[in-house]
């Protein structure tokens, strides 16, 4: 899978916040994954049992989620269009409101690969395309985090959204998300 400009309306405003997506998928599976941010210099990659690391200034830096234990705690990023017309979606909201900060980066690639590296504890996405989210799953999970179609099922090209969590989070938003 190829998304050669994810964060298009970053890229259009000069904004650095975009990247290029690269997945493999073989038998279901993501296999392997690249997130190239070129503006910011960082290359995020994985292979399926290999690991996740950043590659920046010359140096490849293996990544881990972050320890955050509480979602009061916790740094959040989402794709969010308060004008899409579209039905709010209340759970999404009540995990958002409950976190201690949002991030809005405007780049599905870049959201995924700074959970990996432990800059953010949790990403839901709702509004993307298999090929914003594939990168995600990868990497998340070998730095040892957890990802999920919205209602907790492993993840799949079908999936209508994704949460992507540092593992420890995964079950405390999954509840607020389905008001349990």
């Amino acid at each position: 899978l190829l998304d050669p400009v994810d964060g298009t309306g970053n890229f259009m405003k000069a904004n650095p916040m975009f990247c290029a997506c690269v997945s493999v998928i073989e038998a279901d599976s993501v296999t392997h994954a690249a997130v190239a941010a070129p503006r910011l210099g960082d290359l995020y990659h994985a292979r399926a049992g290999g690991g996740a690391f950043r590659e920046t200034a010359g140096k490849e830096i293996p990544m881990r989620v972050s320890d955050t234990q509480r979602l009061e705690y916790a740094v959040a990023g989402a794709d969010l269009s308060l004008r899409s017309g579209k039905p709010r979606d209340a759970g999404v909201e009540k995990v958002l409101s409950d976190s201690w900060q949002l991030r809005a980066l405007g780049s599905a690639g870049i959201r995924g690969a700074w959970l990996a590296a432990g800059y953010l504890d949790v990403s839901v996405g709702t509004r993307n395309t298999a090929w914003d989210y594939a990168p995600t799953v990868l990497l998340v999970t070998e730095a040892g985090g957890r990802a999920t179609d919205l209602s907790g099922e492993p993840w799949s090209l079908s999936s209508d959204g994704l949460i992507a969590t540092n593992g420890a989070l995964h079950e405390e938003v999954l509840k607020t998300l389905h008001g349990v």
